[in-house]
Protein backbone atom coordinates (compact mmCIF):
# COMPACT_ATOMS: atom_id res chain seq x y z
CA UNK A 1 0.00 0.00 0.00
CA UNK A 2 2.12 2.80 -1.54
CA UNK A 3 -0.12 5.09 -2.29
CA UNK A 4 -3.66 7.11 -1.12
CA UNK A 5 -5.27 5.43 -4.19
CA UNK A 6 -4.44 2.35 -2.87
CA UNK A 7 -5.68 3.45 0.90
CA UNK A 8 -9.09 4.44 -0.78
CA UNK A 9 -9.42 0.66 -2.04
CA UNK A 10 -8.65 -0.69 0.81
CA UNK A 11 -11.23 1.23 3.17
CA UNK A 12 -14.34 0.05 0.45
CA UNK A 13 -13.49 2.78 -2.46
CA UNK A 14 -16.33 4.40 -3.27
CA UNK A 15 -18.52 4.28 -0.04
CA UNK A 16 -20.66 5.96 1.98
CA UNK A 17 -18.16 8.25 3.45
CA UNK A 18 -17.84 9.05 -0.04
CA UNK A 19 -20.90 9.58 -0.75
CA UNK A 20 -21.94 11.75 2.22
CA UNK A 21 -19.16 14.25 1.13
CA UNK A 22 -20.22 14.19 -2.55
CA UNK A 23 -23.96 15.09 -1.05
CA UNK A 24 -22.42 18.32 0.26
CA UNK A 25 -20.84 18.73 -2.82
CA UNK A 26 -23.70 18.91 -4.87
CA UNK A 27 -25.72 21.06 -2.92
CA UNK A 28 -22.68 23.78 -3.40
CA UNK A 29 -22.87 22.98 -6.85
CA UNK A 30 -26.36 23.38 -7.17
CA UNK A 31 -26.27 26.60 -5.11
CA UNK A 32 -23.64 28.34 -7.41
CA UNK A 33 -26.26 27.78 -10.20
CA UNK A 34 -28.90 29.87 -8.34
CA UNK A 35 -26.91 32.45 -7.65
CA UNK A 36 -24.83 32.95 -10.88
CA UNK A 37 -28.40 33.30 -12.76
CA UNK A 38 -30.57 35.01 -10.43
CA UNK A 39 -30.26 38.25 -12.02
CA UNK A 40 -31.84 36.36 -14.87
CA UNK A 41 -34.98 37.05 -13.27
CA UNK A 42 -34.15 39.14 -10.68
CA UNK A 43 -32.97 42.00 -13.15
CA UNK A 44 -35.19 41.34 -16.05
CA UNK A 45 -37.08 43.78 -17.69
CA UNK A 46 -40.53 43.80 -19.39
CA UNK A 47 -42.38 46.14 -21.72
CA UNK A 48 -42.45 49.63 -19.81
CA UNK A 49 -43.49 53.17 -20.66
CA UNK A 50 -43.81 56.76 -19.79
CA UNK A 51 -46.47 57.79 -16.51
CA UNK A 52 -48.36 60.58 -17.26
CA UNK A 53 -50.90 61.22 -14.17
CA UNK A 54 -53.01 63.41 -16.16
CA UNK A 55 -54.48 60.91 -18.78
CA UNK A 56 -54.92 58.60 -15.27
CA UNK A 57 -57.28 61.38 -14.06
CA UNK A 58 -59.63 60.87 -16.82
CA UNK A 59 -59.09 63.99 -18.05
CA UNK A 60 -57.88 62.87 -21.13
CA UNK A 61 -60.78 61.35 -22.08
CA UNK A 62 -63.25 64.62 -21.18
CA UNK A 63 -61.45 65.79 -24.55
CA UNK A 64 -63.03 62.97 -26.62
CA UNK A 65 -59.99 61.06 -27.13
CA UNK A 66 -60.51 57.10 -27.11
CA UNK A 67 -58.67 55.33 -24.82
CA UNK A 68 -55.95 54.09 -27.46
CA UNK A 69 -55.47 57.37 -28.15
CA UNK A 70 -55.15 58.72 -24.62
CA UNK A 71 -52.08 55.86 -23.37
CA UNK A 72 -50.67 56.61 -27.16
CA UNK A 73 -50.33 60.23 -26.12
CA UNK A 74 -48.79 59.18 -22.66
CA UNK A 75 -45.70 57.24 -24.42
CA UNK A 76 -44.46 58.19 -27.39
CA UNK A 77 -41.81 55.46 -26.59
CA UNK A 78 -40.17 53.85 -23.43
CA UNK A 79 -37.73 56.76 -22.36
CA UNK A 80 -39.54 60.13 -23.91
CA UNK A 81 -43.24 61.13 -24.17
CA UNK A 82 -45.36 64.10 -25.99
CA UNK A 83 -44.83 67.22 -24.27
CA UNK A 84 -48.21 68.86 -24.14
CA UNK A 85 -50.47 71.24 -22.57
CA UNK A 86 -54.40 70.43 -21.65
CA UNK A 87 -56.76 73.36 -21.92
CA UNK A 88 -59.33 73.20 -19.23
CA UNK A 89 -61.63 75.68 -21.08
CA UNK A 90 -61.82 74.08 -24.56
CA UNK A 91 -61.41 70.59 -23.67
CA UNK A 92 -59.01 70.10 -26.35
CA UNK A 93 -55.58 68.76 -26.00
CA UNK A 94 -53.11 70.83 -27.64
CA UNK A 95 -50.30 68.99 -28.68
CA UNK A 96 -46.38 69.52 -29.60
CA UNK A 97 -44.34 68.32 -31.81
CA UNK A 98 -41.57 68.83 -29.36
CA UNK A 99 -41.01 65.08 -26.91
CA UNK A 100 -39.61 65.22 -23.66
CA UNK A 101 -37.87 62.54 -21.06
CA UNK A 102 -40.11 60.88 -18.31
CA UNK A 103 -40.21 63.20 -15.91
CA UNK A 104 -43.03 61.02 -13.77
CA UNK A 105 -41.49 57.97 -13.58
CA UNK A 106 -42.51 54.84 -15.11
CA UNK A 107 -45.18 52.32 -15.42
CA UNK A 108 -43.86 48.73 -16.18
CA UNK A 109 -45.97 45.91 -17.52
CA UNK A 110 -46.01 42.82 -15.04
CA UNK A 111 -46.96 40.04 -17.53
CA UNK A 112 -43.32 38.45 -17.36
CA UNK A 113 -41.21 40.20 -14.52
CA UNK A 114 -43.66 40.64 -11.34
CA UNK A 115 -41.35 42.52 -9.41
CA UNK A 116 -36.87 43.55 -10.32
CA UNK A 117 -34.43 45.57 -8.73
CA UNK A 118 -34.34 47.24 -12.48
CA UNK A 119 -38.23 48.78 -11.44
CA UNK A 120 -37.50 49.05 -7.90
CA UNK A 121 -34.63 51.26 -9.04
CA UNK A 122 -35.50 52.46 -12.61
CA UNK A 123 -32.83 51.20 -14.11
CA UNK A 124 -34.04 52.02 -17.47
CA UNK A 125 -33.43 54.46 -20.24
CA UNK A 126 -30.22 56.27 -19.54
CA UNK A 127 -29.78 53.94 -17.01
CA UNK A 128 -30.24 50.86 -19.13
CA UNK A 129 -26.28 49.93 -18.90
CA UNK A 130 -26.28 49.48 -14.92
CA UNK A 131 -27.91 46.30 -15.45
CA UNK A 132 -25.27 45.17 -17.19
CA UNK A 133 -22.78 46.31 -15.49
CA UNK A 134 -23.68 44.20 -12.77
CA UNK A 135 -23.68 41.12 -14.17
CA UNK A 136 -20.09 42.33 -15.39
CA UNK A 137 -18.83 42.90 -11.69
CA UNK A 138 -20.23 39.50 -10.57
CA UNK A 139 -18.41 37.85 -13.33
CA UNK A 140 -15.64 39.89 -11.72
CA UNK A 141 -16.05 38.07 -8.50
CA UNK A 142 -15.44 34.92 -10.18
CA UNK A 143 -12.14 36.10 -10.99
CA UNK A 144 -11.29 36.59 -7.46
CA UNK A 145 -12.40 32.93 -6.88
CA UNK A 146 -10.32 31.41 -9.42
CA UNK A 147 -7.39 32.85 -7.94
CA UNK A 148 -7.00 33.91 -4.56
CA UNK A 149 -9.45 31.35 -2.85
CA UNK A 150 -7.90 28.81 -5.29
CA UNK A 151 -4.36 29.87 -3.82
CA UNK A 152 -6.25 29.65 0.05
CA UNK A 153 -7.25 26.16 -0.77
CA UNK A 154 -4.00 24.94 -2.13
CA UNK A 155 -1.89 26.75 0.70
CA UNK A 156 -4.18 26.31 3.67
CA UNK A 157 -6.31 22.99 3.18
CA UNK A 158 -9.43 22.42 1.38
CA UNK A 159 -11.95 22.10 5.06
CA UNK A 160 -11.31 25.98 6.16
CA UNK A 161 -11.68 26.79 2.23
CA UNK A 162 -15.42 25.69 2.20
CA UNK A 163 -16.11 26.74 5.75
CA UNK A 164 -15.22 30.34 4.83
CA UNK A 165 -15.77 30.30 1.79
CA UNK A 166 -19.81 28.98 2.21
CA UNK A 167 -20.16 31.64 5.38
CA UNK A 168 -19.26 34.07 3.06
CA UNK A 169 -21.68 33.14 0.34
CA UNK A 170 -24.49 32.68 2.81
CA UNK A 171 -24.08 36.14 4.51
CA UNK A 172 -23.29 38.03 1.40
CA UNK A 173 -26.24 36.58 -0.39
CA UNK A 174 -28.81 37.58 2.60
CA UNK A 175 -26.83 41.28 2.62
CA UNK A 176 -27.97 41.67 -1.20
CA UNK A 177 -31.44 41.21 -0.40
CA UNK A 178 -31.31 43.88 1.23
CA UNK A 179 -29.72 46.09 -0.75
CA UNK A 180 -30.85 49.48 -0.77
CA UNK A 181 -28.75 50.98 -3.84
CA UNK A 182 -27.41 49.35 -6.62
CA UNK A 183 -23.89 50.63 -5.85
CA UNK A 184 -24.41 48.36 -2.67
CA UNK A 185 -26.09 45.81 -4.56
CA UNK A 186 -23.47 45.52 -7.06
CA UNK A 187 -20.22 45.29 -4.09
CA UNK A 188 -22.01 42.55 -2.56
CA UNK A 189 -22.86 40.39 -5.72
CA UNK A 190 -18.71 40.63 -6.02
CA UNK A 191 -18.27 39.00 -3.12
CA UNK A 192 -21.35 36.32 -3.61
CA UNK A 193 -19.47 35.05 -6.96
CA UNK A 194 -15.93 35.27 -5.31
CA UNK A 195 -16.99 33.06 -2.68
CA UNK A 196 -19.61 31.03 -4.47
CA UNK A 197 -17.01 30.04 -7.05
CA UNK A 198 -14.54 29.58 -4.41
CA UNK A 199 -16.90 27.35 -2.61
CA UNK A 200 -17.58 25.29 -5.93
CA UNK A 201 -13.95 24.59 -7.15
CA UNK A 202 -12.58 23.27 -3.77
CA UNK A 203 -15.89 21.03 -3.43
CA UNK A 204 -15.38 19.68 -6.93
CA UNK A 205 -11.81 19.33 -6.25
CA UNK A 206 -12.31 17.37 -3.01
CA UNK A 207 -14.55 14.95 -4.93
CA UNK A 208 -12.26 14.01 -6.98
CA UNK A 209 -9.40 13.85 -4.16
CA UNK A 210 -11.52 11.27 -2.84
CA UNK A 211 -12.99 9.06 -5.42
CA UNK A 212 -10.92 5.84 -6.69
CA UNK A 213 -9.50 6.25 -10.28
CA UNK A 214 -12.61 4.28 -11.78
CA UNK A 215 -14.89 6.54 -9.80
CA UNK A 216 -13.07 9.95 -10.39
CA UNK A 217 -15.11 10.07 -14.04
CA UNK A 218 -18.68 9.51 -13.02
CA UNK A 219 -17.84 11.84 -9.54
CA UNK A 220 -16.74 15.22 -11.60
CA UNK A 221 -19.21 14.90 -14.45
CA UNK A 222 -22.24 13.90 -12.61
CA UNK A 223 -21.61 16.80 -10.39
CA UNK A 224 -23.09 19.70 -13.33
CA UNK A 225 -26.31 17.31 -13.15
CA UNK A 226 -27.38 19.35 -9.62
CA UNK A 227 -25.86 22.79 -11.70
CA UNK A 228 -28.88 21.80 -14.70
CA UNK A 229 -31.22 21.26 -12.02
CA UNK A 230 -30.99 24.38 -10.59
CA UNK A 231 -32.15 25.93 -13.51
CA UNK A 232 -35.21 24.05 -13.28
CA UNK A 233 -35.95 25.30 -9.75
CA UNK A 234 -35.01 29.17 -10.60
CA UNK A 235 -37.67 28.99 -13.47
CA UNK A 236 -40.14 28.35 -10.84
CA UNK A 237 -38.79 30.68 -9.08
CA UNK A 238 -38.95 33.51 -11.31
CA UNK A 239 -42.47 32.55 -12.66
CA UNK A 240 -43.84 32.66 -8.82
CA UNK A 241 -42.32 34.79 -6.71
CA UNK A 242 -43.60 38.63 -6.22
CA UNK A 243 -40.67 39.73 -5.10
CA UNK A 244 -37.14 40.19 -6.43
CA UNK A 245 -35.85 40.35 -2.42
CA UNK A 246 -37.45 37.23 -1.60
CA UNK A 247 -36.71 35.29 -4.60
CA UNK A 248 -32.56 35.81 -3.32
CA UNK A 249 -33.55 35.11 -0.19
CA UNK A 250 -34.84 31.90 -1.20
CA UNK A 251 -31.53 30.98 -3.20
CA UNK A 252 -29.59 30.79 -0.11
CA UNK A 253 -32.23 28.00 0.96
CA UNK A 254 -29.54 25.35 0.20
CA UNK A 255 -27.57 26.60 2.93
CA UNK A 256 -29.24 25.04 5.15
CA UNK A 257 -28.86 21.29 4.21
CA UNK A 258 -24.89 22.51 3.54
CA UNK A 259 -24.54 23.27 7.22
CA UNK A 260 -26.11 20.16 8.62
CA UNK A 261 -24.13 18.57 6.06
CA UNK A 262 -21.00 20.11 6.49
CA UNK A 263 -20.23 17.99 9.79
CA UNK A 264 -19.68 15.31 8.19
CA UNK A 265 -17.14 16.73 5.81
CA UNK A 266 -13.42 16.46 6.52
CA UNK A 267 -10.20 17.63 5.41
CA UNK A 268 -8.75 15.65 2.10
CA UNK A 269 -6.56 12.90 3.36
CA UNK A 270 -4.68 13.41 -0.45
CA UNK A 271 -3.82 17.11 0.84
CA UNK A 272 -2.68 16.21 3.96
CA UNK A 273 -0.65 13.89 2.98
CA UNK A 274 0.99 15.65 0.35
CA UNK A 275 1.98 18.68 3.42
CA UNK A 276 3.18 15.33 5.46
CA UNK A 277 1.01 16.14 7.71
CA UNK A 278 0.58 12.27 8.53
CA UNK A 279 -1.33 12.48 12.30
CA UNK A 280 -3.96 14.73 10.80
CA UNK A 281 -4.63 12.48 7.32
CA UNK A 282 -4.04 8.80 9.65
CA UNK A 283 -7.61 10.31 11.59
CA UNK A 284 -9.50 10.42 8.78
CA UNK A 285 -8.24 7.49 7.37
CA UNK A 286 -9.17 5.46 10.47
CA UNK A 287 -13.05 7.43 10.51
CA UNK A 288 -12.89 6.47 6.79
CA UNK A 289 -12.70 3.17 7.36
CA UNK A 290 -14.95 2.86 10.42
CA UNK A 291 -17.61 4.54 8.24
CA UNK A 292 -16.95 2.57 5.79
CA UNK A 293 -16.72 -0.25 8.05
CA UNK A 294 -13.36 -1.56 6.12
CA UNK A 295 -10.42 -3.59 8.31
CA UNK A 296 -7.57 -0.98 7.45
CA UNK A 297 -4.14 -2.78 7.39
CA UNK A 298 -1.21 -2.40 9.93
CA UNK A 299 1.92 -0.22 9.09
CA UNK A 300 -0.11 0.99 5.89
CA UNK A 301 0.97 4.76 7.47
CA UNK A 302 4.45 3.77 7.83
CA UNK A 303 4.60 2.50 3.95
CA UNK A 304 2.76 5.99 2.87
CA UNK A 305 5.35 7.61 4.67
CA UNK A 306 7.96 5.89 2.98
CA UNK A 307 6.83 6.35 -0.46
CA UNK A 308 6.27 10.04 0.18
CA UNK A 309 9.84 10.09 1.57
CA UNK A 310 11.41 8.72 -2.10
CA UNK A 311 9.13 11.37 -3.95
CA UNK A 312 10.16 14.00 -5.50
CA UNK A 313 9.78 17.42 -4.18
CA UNK A 314 5.97 18.65 -4.50
CA UNK A 315 6.52 22.01 -5.81
CA UNK A 316 4.81 24.98 -6.59
CA UNK A 317 2.91 26.54 -9.52
CA UNK A 318 6.53 28.34 -10.10
CA UNK A 319 7.49 24.84 -10.47
CA UNK A 320 4.75 24.19 -13.10
CA UNK A 321 5.55 27.29 -14.89
CA UNK A 322 9.30 26.34 -15.12
CA UNK A 323 9.14 22.39 -16.35
CA UNK A 324 8.59 23.05 -20.26
CA UNK A 325 6.12 19.65 -20.07
CA UNK A 326 3.87 21.28 -17.42
CA UNK A 327 4.12 24.59 -19.00
CA UNK A 328 2.59 23.32 -22.20
CA UNK A 329 -0.08 21.26 -20.61
CA UNK A 330 -1.40 24.44 -19.14
CA UNK A 331 -1.09 26.38 -22.13
CA UNK A 332 -3.08 23.67 -23.97
CA UNK A 333 -5.76 23.42 -20.92
CA UNK A 334 -5.91 27.62 -20.83
CA UNK A 335 -6.92 27.71 -24.36
CA UNK A 336 -9.39 24.38 -23.71
CA UNK A 337 -11.22 26.12 -21.04
CA UNK A 338 -11.29 29.10 -22.84
CA UNK A 339 -12.57 27.56 -26.00
CA UNK A 340 -15.13 25.25 -23.98
CA UNK A 341 -16.73 28.81 -22.24
CA UNK A 342 -16.82 30.93 -26.19
CA UNK A 343 -18.41 28.25 -28.21
CA UNK A 344 -20.59 27.10 -25.22
CA UNK A 345 -22.07 30.55 -24.32
CA UNK A 346 -21.57 31.90 -28.28
CA UNK A 347 -24.07 29.06 -29.01
CA UNK A 348 -26.80 29.42 -26.21
CA UNK A 349 -26.59 33.44 -27.12
CA UNK A 350 -26.92 32.87 -30.66
CA UNK A 351 -29.63 29.64 -30.45
CA UNK A 352 -33.02 30.61 -32.19
CA UNK A 353 -35.88 31.39 -29.35
CA UNK A 354 -37.80 27.93 -28.49
CA UNK A 355 -41.27 29.44 -29.29
CA UNK A 356 -42.30 29.68 -25.13
CA UNK A 357 -42.03 32.26 -22.45
CA UNK A 358 -39.17 32.85 -20.83
CA UNK A 359 -39.46 30.54 -17.95
CA UNK A 360 -39.97 27.72 -19.60
CA UNK A 361 -37.23 28.18 -22.28
CA UNK A 362 -34.93 28.68 -19.31
CA UNK A 363 -35.99 25.84 -17.71
CA UNK A 364 -35.27 23.65 -21.24
CA UNK A 365 -31.91 25.10 -21.86
CA UNK A 366 -31.14 23.94 -18.29
CA UNK A 367 -32.52 20.38 -18.43
CA UNK A 368 -30.98 19.36 -22.04
CA UNK A 369 -27.92 19.67 -20.15
CA UNK A 370 -28.29 16.42 -17.96
CA UNK A 371 -28.12 14.41 -20.86
CA UNK A 372 -25.58 15.90 -21.88
CA UNK A 373 -23.20 15.31 -18.60
CA UNK A 374 -24.53 11.93 -18.70
CA UNK A 375 -23.40 10.91 -22.20
CA UNK A 376 -20.04 12.67 -21.95
CA UNK A 377 -19.24 10.58 -18.49
CA UNK A 378 -19.56 7.39 -19.99
CA UNK A 379 -17.95 8.32 -23.04
CA UNK A 380 -14.80 9.12 -20.98
CA UNK A 381 -14.88 5.74 -18.81
CA UNK A 382 -15.58 3.61 -22.00
CA UNK A 383 -13.04 5.91 -24.72
CA UNK A 384 -9.97 7.68 -22.14
CA UNK A 385 -10.32 11.34 -21.56
CA UNK A 386 -8.73 12.53 -24.59
CA UNK A 387 -10.83 10.84 -26.75
CA UNK A 388 -14.27 11.63 -25.30
CA UNK A 389 -13.11 15.49 -25.19
CA UNK A 390 -11.50 15.90 -28.42
CA UNK A 391 -13.70 14.45 -30.24
CA UNK A 392 -16.91 16.51 -28.92
CA UNK A 393 -15.44 19.38 -29.38
CA UNK A 394 -14.11 18.68 -32.89
CA UNK A 395 -18.09 17.15 -33.47
CA UNK A 396 -19.02 19.76 -31.58
CA UNK A 397 -17.00 22.35 -34.43
CA UNK A 398 -18.48 20.46 -37.89
CA UNK A 399 -21.60 21.17 -36.19
CA UNK A 400 -21.12 24.70 -36.51
CA UNK A 401 -20.30 24.37 -39.75
CA UNK A 402 -22.95 22.61 -40.75
CA UNK A 403 -25.24 25.43 -39.39
CA UNK A 404 -23.88 28.05 -41.74
CA UNK A 405 -25.09 25.83 -44.27
CA UNK A 406 -28.50 24.80 -42.95
CA UNK A 407 -31.72 26.53 -43.86
CA UNK A 408 -33.66 28.25 -41.08
CA UNK A 409 -36.00 26.22 -39.34
CA UNK A 410 -35.72 23.08 -37.73
CA UNK A 411 -32.82 21.42 -39.65
CA UNK A 412 -30.42 24.99 -38.56
CA UNK A 413 -31.84 24.46 -34.80
CA UNK A 414 -30.86 20.42 -34.65
CA UNK A 415 -27.30 21.53 -36.06
CA UNK A 416 -27.63 24.20 -33.35
CA UNK A 417 -28.44 21.93 -30.57
CA UNK A 418 -26.14 19.14 -31.25
CA UNK A 419 -23.01 21.47 -31.34
CA UNK A 420 -24.01 22.55 -27.74
CA UNK A 421 -24.75 19.34 -26.55
CA UNK A 422 -21.39 18.10 -27.44
CA UNK A 423 -19.95 21.82 -26.12
CA UNK A 424 -21.92 21.10 -23.33
CA UNK A 425 -20.51 17.63 -22.71
CA UNK A 426 -16.81 18.09 -22.83
CA UNK A 427 -17.17 21.21 -20.69
CA UNK A 428 -17.91 18.90 -17.75
CA UNK A 429 -15.15 16.43 -19.17
CA UNK A 430 -12.26 19.29 -19.42
CA UNK A 431 -13.17 19.55 -15.78
CA UNK A 432 -11.82 16.26 -14.45
CA UNK A 433 -9.24 15.42 -17.03
CA UNK A 434 -7.36 19.44 -15.90
CA UNK A 435 -7.93 17.76 -11.99
CA UNK A 436 -5.72 14.55 -13.00
CA UNK A 437 -2.90 15.70 -14.64
CA UNK A 438 -1.45 18.18 -12.13
CA UNK A 439 -0.32 17.39 -8.33
CA UNK A 440 -2.35 17.58 -5.34
CA UNK A 441 -0.75 20.82 -3.89
CA UNK A 442 -1.48 22.87 -7.01
CA UNK A 443 -4.74 21.40 -7.59
CA UNK A 444 -7.41 23.87 -6.98
CA UNK A 445 -5.12 26.94 -7.89
CA UNK A 446 -4.86 25.13 -11.76
CA UNK A 447 -8.90 24.32 -12.20
CA UNK A 448 -8.91 28.10 -10.77
CA UNK A 449 -6.34 29.59 -13.12
CA UNK A 450 -8.26 27.78 -16.03
CA UNK A 451 -11.63 28.69 -14.70
CA UNK A 452 -10.28 32.25 -15.54
CA UNK A 453 -9.98 31.55 -18.95
CA UNK A 454 -13.14 30.25 -19.07
CA UNK A 455 -14.55 33.18 -17.67
CA UNK A 456 -13.11 35.55 -20.44
CA UNK A 457 -14.54 33.22 -23.18
CA UNK A 458 -17.58 33.66 -21.37
CA UNK A 459 -16.97 37.73 -21.74
CA UNK A 460 -15.73 37.62 -25.48
CA UNK A 461 -18.68 35.20 -26.81
CA UNK A 462 -21.41 38.04 -26.44
CA UNK A 463 -19.26 40.44 -28.06
CA UNK A 464 -18.17 37.99 -31.01
CA UNK A 465 -22.20 38.16 -31.60
CA UNK A 466 -21.77 41.48 -33.04
CA UNK A 467 -19.89 40.77 -35.86
CA UNK A 468 -22.97 38.96 -37.69
CA UNK A 469 -23.59 42.84 -38.87
CA UNK A 470 -21.11 42.40 -40.98
CA UNK A 471 -20.84 39.01 -42.13
CA UNK A 472 -23.90 36.84 -40.48
CA UNK A 473 -21.76 33.38 -40.58
CA UNK A 474 -18.66 35.24 -38.84
CA UNK A 475 -19.33 34.06 -35.25
CA UNK A 476 -19.98 30.73 -36.25
CA UNK A 477 -16.98 29.99 -38.10
CA UNK A 478 -14.87 31.08 -35.06
CA UNK A 479 -16.58 28.89 -32.33
CA UNK A 480 -16.49 26.20 -35.06
CA UNK A 481 -12.74 26.70 -35.81
CA UNK A 482 -11.33 27.59 -32.50
CA UNK A 483 -13.59 24.46 -31.34
CA UNK A 484 -11.98 21.90 -33.98
CA UNK A 485 -9.11 23.53 -32.99
CA UNK A 486 -9.30 23.10 -28.94
CA UNK A 487 -10.32 19.29 -29.51
CA UNK A 488 -7.38 18.46 -31.36
CA UNK A 489 -4.63 20.03 -28.90
CA UNK A 490 -6.40 17.70 -26.57
CA UNK A 491 -5.04 14.68 -28.08
CA UNK A 492 -1.48 16.55 -27.04
CA UNK A 493 -2.62 16.11 -23.47
CA UNK A 494 -1.54 12.65 -21.60
CA UNK A 495 -4.63 9.93 -20.93
CA UNK A 496 -5.04 9.61 -17.15
CA UNK A 497 -7.80 7.44 -17.60
CA UNK A 498 -7.97 4.71 -14.60
CA UNK A 499 -4.02 5.99 -13.80
CA UNK A 500 -3.67 7.47 -9.73
CA UNK A 501 -3.89 10.77 -8.84
CA UNK A 502 -0.41 12.57 -9.51
CA UNK A 503 0.51 14.10 -5.76
CA UNK A 504 3.58 15.37 -7.34
CA UNK A 505 5.39 16.90 -10.04
CA UNK A 506 7.04 13.92 -11.01
CA UNK A 507 3.70 11.72 -11.00
CA UNK A 508 2.35 14.46 -13.60
CA UNK A 509 5.56 13.98 -15.71
CA UNK A 510 4.87 10.12 -15.63
CA UNK A 511 0.74 10.30 -16.81
CA UNK A 512 2.25 9.76 -20.28
CA UNK A 513 4.35 6.34 -19.56
CA UNK A 514 2.83 5.17 -16.55
CA UNK A 515 0.31 2.12 -17.25
CA UNK A 516 -3.34 2.44 -16.13
CA UNK A 517 -3.94 1.39 -12.82
CA UNK A 518 -5.93 -2.35 -12.76
CA UNK A 519 -8.66 -2.55 -10.09
CA UNK A 520 -10.87 -5.93 -11.23
CA UNK A 521 -9.91 -7.12 -8.49
CA UNK A 522 -10.15 -4.70 -5.34
CA UNK A 523 -13.20 -4.23 -3.27
CA UNK A 524 -15.45 -1.76 -3.38
CA UNK A 525 -18.56 -0.74 -2.73
CA UNK A 526 -20.79 1.61 -4.76
CA UNK A 527 -18.27 1.84 -7.70
CA UNK A 528 -18.73 -1.70 -9.14
CA UNK A 529 -21.90 -0.98 -10.56
CA UNK A 530 -20.25 1.58 -13.29
CA UNK A 531 -17.13 -0.68 -13.96
CA UNK A 532 -19.32 -3.37 -15.02
CA UNK A 533 -21.08 -0.83 -17.74
CA UNK A 534 -17.30 0.10 -18.29
CA UNK A 535 -16.33 -3.61 -19.66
Amino acid sequence: MKTFDDVLQATGGFDWYQWRTYFFVCIAIFLECLLTFTQVFTGGTGEFWCERSKFQTGECLDSNKTSTECKRLGQLASCMSYNFTFDEDEKQLQEYVKTMPCEEGWVFDHSVYRNTFTEEWELVCDKSAVTNVLQSVYLSGFLVGCTLLAFMSDGFGRYPTLVVCGAMTCLSTLASAASPHPIVFGALRFCVAAFSHGLSLTSFVISTEMATPSMRVYVGAFLWIPFAIGYVVLSALGKYLNSWRLFILLTAAPFIPMILAIVYVDESPRWLLSKERYEDADKIIQKMARTNRKPLPSHYLTNLEESRDVAAKEGNMLDVLRNPVLRLYLLNLLYNWFVQSFVYYGLSLSTSSLGVDVFIAFCISGAVEIPSCIFGAFTMAKFGRKISTGGLMIFGGLACFATIFAPLGPVRVTFAMLGKFAITASFSNIYVHTAEIFPTPMRVFSVGTCSVAARVGGIIAPLILVLEKFWASLPLILFASSSILAGLLVFFLPETKDKLMPDTIEDSLNLKTIPSSKEANAPRAYGSMFDTLNR
